[in-house]
C-alpha cells in the first residue's frame, strides 16, 4: 500500500479572520514550494546515484559473446544482485572558484526486483548540514522513467508530501549537482542501439568501452560506458547531448563489502564548467533483512 500523503493543518486555537486566513494560507504554499524545491534538487540527484550501487563478488566478470548488448547485460545482472543496503553518504560540490558545500545522508536501499512493478525502494535521511537535519525522501522506483514516487517529509512542518519525479528535463544552471535523477535509471538495453569501441584503460583498468546512442532520452543523446574486463564494475561514464557535445564524466571506484561489491567513492566533472561533485559511501553494510515497513510514511514521521 502507498504512503498517504496530508494537507497542512492550522495549529489548535488559531483564530483567523477571512482574509487574513487566505493570506496565511497562502503564505503557507509559498513556504512549502520553496521548501520543496530546495529538497528535490538533493532529492533528485542523491537518488541518481542509489539506484545501481551494488554487485555480488561471487559471480564471475560478464565472459559473454563480444557483442556491445551482451556485455551490459552481463553487468547490468551483477550491479542488481544486491538485495539490501545501509550507507553513509558525503556529498560534496565543488564549484570553480573553489566555493564547496557538503552534506551527509544515511541510506536505507531495498532491491525490490521489478516485482509488483517495482525495481527498488529507497529511503535517505539528512544528517547535515544542520539546517535540512531530519528531512527525508522516500523513493519508490519503477521500470518507466518519470514515473519515480517519491515523498518528501519536512521536519519543522512535520508533515509528507507527495512530489513529482519528472522535473528534469535538462540541465539547468541552477542545479546543485552535475548528476540528476534520470542519469542511473535502470533503462533496458533493448530501448537504444549500441557500438563496440576500442578497450581502454580507466584509472588502471583495462575496460570495454560501449557507445549507447539514446532512443528519446529526455536529457542525452548517447552515452559512453566503461566496463571493467576483469571485475564487469562499471568504472566509467561519457554523457553527451543530442547535437553530441560531451556534457560530463562520472568515475566510479568499487569497495568490497562482504561477498558484495559496493561503490567506494564516485567523482563527477562537468565539461562546459568544470564544476567537480564527489561522493563518497562508508559505514556500508549488505543483505541485512531490511523489513518492507522501512519504506513507507510511518519511516518518514519515526
Amino acid at each position: 500500500m502507498k504512503p498517504k500523503t496530508q494537507n497542512i493543518r492550522f495549529a489548535p486555537g488559531c483564530h483567523f479572520s477571512p482574509s487574513k486566513t487566505d493570506d496565511f494560507r497562502q503564505n503557507q504554499q509559498n513556504e512549502w514550494r520553496s521548501m520543496i524545491q530546495t529538497a528535490l534538487k538533493g532529492a533528485f540527484l542523491l537518488f541518481s546515484l542509489f539506484l545501481p550501487l551494488s554487485l555480488a563478488a561471487g559471480e564471475a566478470a560478464p565472459k559473454p559473446a563480444l557483442s556491445a548488448e551482451a556485455i551490459l547485460k552481463a553487468s547490468s545482472k551483477r550491479m542488481y544482485n544486491l538485495k539490501d543496503q545501509t550507507s553513509r553518504v558525503t556529498f560534496r560540490v565543488v564549484d570553480t572558484d573553489g566555493t564547496e558545500k557538503k552534506s551527509v545522508f544515511r541510506l536505507y536501499w531495498k532491491n525490490y526486483y521489478g516485482k509488483e512493478d517495482i525495481n527498488s525502494k529507497s529511503l535517505l535521511i539528512t544528517e547535515a548540514p544542520a539546517h535540512d537535519k531530519g528531512e527525508k525522501f522516500l523513493l519508490w522506483e519503477r521500470p518507466e522513467e518519470k514515473q519515480a514516487d517519491i515523498w518528501l517529509y519536512l521536519p519543522e512542518l512535520r508533515q509528507v508530501r507527495r512530489i513529482q519525479s519528472g522535473g528534469h528535463h535538462h540541465h539547468d544552471k541552477e542545479d546543485d549537482s552535475d548528476l540528476l535523477f534520470e542519469d542511473m535509471h535502470q533503462r533496458a538495453v533493448e530501448r537504444d542501439e549500441h557500438t563496440l569501441m576500442a578497450d581502454e584503460e580507466v584509472r588502471g583498468e583495462l575496460c570495454y568501452v560501449i557507445e549507447r546512442r539514446l532512443k528519446g532520452h529526455p536529457l542525452y543523446g548517447k552515452k559512453i560506458f566503461s566496463i571493467s574486463k576483469n571485475e564487469g564494475t562499471l568504472r566509467k561514464i561519457d554523457y553527451f547531448s543530442d547535437e553530441g557535445t560531451l556534457l560530463k564524466t562520472q568515475w566510479i571506484e568499487w569497495q568490497q563489502v562482504g561477498e558484495s561489491w559496493v561503490w567506494k567513492d564516485s567523482e563527477i566533472l562537468n565539461a562546459q564548467s568544470s564544476r567537480k561533485t564527489f561522493v563518497e559511501l562508508s559505514n556500508v553494510k549488505v543483505n541485512g533483512g531490511l523489513p518492507d515497513d522501512r519504506f513507507s510514511e510511518r519511516a518518514l514521521r519515526q
